[in-house]
């Protein structure tokens, strides 16, 4: 199976204006719909290097929850432990100036505890053929817990990335159980 790769999916969606950016008024722009997430992103880069990594995941019940799964496809990401559901996707909101800066931005995370009910149904099968785990940090406490114990149970290394330090340093006490932490520039 290779790397199975555990988190959220996210769209990002990003607004950049055609002059100077006004806070207060209304800016004429162009509008950018992107899939994002921090795990999203780190499986199709497996996948990229040709890897053939599985990813453990929900998505929307939705047009764009579709594509997203279609597109992981194309990039050879198993998306067998894929689950759609209602709101199964977060969503990043971005406005830009007209300097590339970001201006300001709003994060709608989604419910991820239906991957916590994959992991209680396929976790074992999932992790007895996995060469290694990674996992999003910053997801709900009981889904990291139940990875760590399932890395425990297979004897499989475990990596951790983050998306939101904040959320992730709560998670303090599972980190001792990486075999590796990885942060993003800004984080």
């Amino acid at each position: 199976m290779g790397i199975v790769v555990i988190g959220a999916v996210f769209v990002d969606i990003k607004g950049f204006p055609e002059d100077i950016y006004v806070p207060e008024g209304r800016n004429a722009g162009r509008i950018e719909y992107i899939h994002g997430g921090v795990t999203r992103n780190v499986v199709e880069d497996i996948a990229n290097v040709e890897l053939r990594p599985t990813y453990v995941s929900i998505v929307d019940t939705s047009a764009l929850g579709e594509d997203v799964v279609r597109k992981l496809k194309r990039h050879k990401v198993d998306t067998s432990y894929v689950k759609s559901v209602p709101g199964g996707m977060g969503t990043w909101l971005a406005v830009f100036d007209n300097k590339g800066d970001l201006a300001g931005s709003i994060s709608q995370r989604p419910n991820l505890m239906p991957i916590l009910d994959l992991l209680e149904e396929k976790g074992d099968e999932i992790f007895a053929n996995a060469d290694s785990v990674i996992v999003e940090v910053d997801m709900d406490r009981d889904i990291i817990k139940k990875v760590v114990a399932l890395s425990k149970k297979h004897n499989k290394k475990l990596f951790g990335v983050v998306s939101n330090m904040s959320i992730a340093v709560e998670r303090r006490d599972f980190l001792q159980n990486f075999d590796c932490f990885i942060c993003n520039q800004l984080e």
